[in-house]
This record gives structure tokens, C-alpha cells and sequence, in this order.
């Protein structure tokens, strides 16, 4: 399962731009190796064979193309063998989306506590030696928690 996320149209431009020029540097380069190569080659006596500079890296080449092919064959066969014997099983659903009562509930929060906690961009939450929430700070406001409805005590935070 691949995991993807929404991207703006910039992130995406971004992220073409680059693949693009990484490839594009890549390719240069490697023509510039090989033209090296064969100009170096060129300046030999006639007697060496036009491969003999070549058959180290081909040899490589070879090498890096079969174990590449080998791990291709091993996903093909791991994705075949799981299609045949798991394809019954069944996927875990998405959980139901937890209501805002039921989260300030199980927090021991207010209604208001919760949603200014979700609407701040900064939170700090203190806790009492038992877990429980003591005391709420974020940008906007100071909180007590509400244990079993007690009254809150607000102040503005700088």
C-alpha cells in the first residue's frame, strides 16, 4: 500500500524541476565519462581492441543488471504468491470518526477547552502526577481543566 498525501501545484513543480535537472546532470555525465573514455582509447596504439577499455565496466554493468533483474523476479513472485493465497483476506476498514463529545470526554476537557486547543497553533498541556490533564496554556488563552464541571479559570496569555 502506498501512502500518498495532497501536494500543492508548487511542490509538485518543485519536485518535476528537480527530477528533471537530476536527470538531465546525470545524462551529461555520463556521456562525458564515455567520450573520455573513447578519446583516451583513440590515443592507444592500433593493436588494442576498441572493447578492451570497456569490458571492466560492461562486466560491472552486468553484474549491477542481474541483480537487479534477480530482485524484480523476487518482487514478481512475492506479489503472485500473495495475490493467490491472501486476496480472501479481509482489509481493516477505516475507524468511525470520533465525535467532539466523546474526545472531551475520555481528556476530562469542556467543549470550549477542545476547541480552542484544536483552533491554537501553540499548546502546552500540563499534567498531574495521575496522567490527568492539570493545566492548559495555548496562545490565546489560559485554562484550568474541568473536573466533573468545575468553573474555568481564563487568562490571556501575551
Amino acid at each position: 500500500m502506498i501512502i500518498t498525501t495532497q501536494r500543492s501545484s508548487v511542490s509538485l513543480a518543485i519536485d518535476t524541476t528537480l527530477t528533471a535537472i537530476g536527470w538531465m546532470g546525470f545524462f551529461y555525465l555520463f556521456t562525458r565519462g564515455v567520450v573520455s573514455v573513447m578519446d583516451k582509447a583513440s590515443y592507444g596504439s592500433a593493436q588494442v581492441s576498441m572493447l578492451d577499455p570497456y569490458l571492466p565496466t560492461m562486466t560491472t554493468l552486468a553484474a549491477y543488471l542481474l541483480v537487479g533483474a534477480a530482485n524484480a523476479l523476487v518482487l514478481v513472485l512475492w506479489a503472485r504468491y500473495h495475490d493467490l493465497f491472501f486476496k480472501d483476506l479481509d482489509v481493516p476498514k477505516a475507524l468511525p470518526r470520533i465525535d467532539e463529545v466523546t474526545v472531551a470526554d475520555h481528556f476530562q476537557l469542556t467543549l470550549n477547552q477542545l476547541r480552542e486547543i484544536q483552533s491554537s497553533r501553540v499548546t502546552v498541556i500540563y499534567h498531574a502526577t495521575d496522567g490527568a490533564i492539570a493545566h492548559l496554556e495555548t496562545d490565546q488563552l489560559q485554562m484550568q481543566p474541568a473536573l466533573n464541571g468545575s468553573t474555568l479559570t481564563q487568562v490571556k496569555v501575551a
